[in-house]
């Protein structure tokens, strides 16, 4: 898998927003820092969960200077129903992210075993942007089990801000 490393730039994601509009890396630049949460997909009772206690701490993120975007390889009609059913009003949602930016960025990709999944998804992934567009950590999954907490995320952002703690796994391959 060819996968940006720490320090390196992250490639272009260019995506829909639910409710209008587009994300677009290159033009949403954080102060601080960025979280993108790469999230299953409407299928994902563990995604629903994630998330919903991400929008509960979106201020607490939001007071350290990080902003947050929540993006899947659904389609429209998919992620329209995914903010109209989860309680994720305060985080943006974006959908129709090419696999090939997801696994650029190190995301894992599936096969639907369910009739409730789509054909092909990126598995979870969460990806720490500095204010430059670089990498600056990810934490990656093959499976929606075992994601981190929202308050060991909001731990990277916040040692990283009380330490200038430098990024790790920088050394390619």
């Amino acid at each position: 898998m060819d996968r940006i490393t720490p320090t390196e730039r992250l490639p272009e994601i260019d995506v829909p927003l639910v409710g209008g509009g587009r994300w677009t890396l290159s033009r949403n630049a954080p102060g601080f820092m960025l979280m993108i949460d790469v999230y299953r997909g409407l299928h994902c009772p563990r995604c629903r969960t994630h998330l919903e206690a991400l929008n509960a701490a979106r201020d607490k993120f939001a007071a350290l200077g990080v902003d947050l975007l929540a993006v899947s390889t659904d389609p429209a009609d998919r992620a329209e129903q995914a903010r109209a059913e989860w309680d994720m009003d305060g985080v943006p949602l974006a959908y129709d992210l090419p696999l090939e930016t997801a696994r650029r960025l190190g995301c894992y990709v599936s096969q639907s075993i369910r009739d409730t999944e789509t054909e092909m998804f990126a598995e979870p992934g969460v990806f720490f942007v500095r204010a430059d567009l670089t990498l600056y950590g990810a934490v990656l999954n093959t499976f929606p089990f075992a994601r981190p907490g929202i308050d060991d995320l909001y731990e990277v952002f916040s040692v990283v801000k009380e330490r200038d703690y430098p990024p790790r796994g920088t050394v390619a391959a």
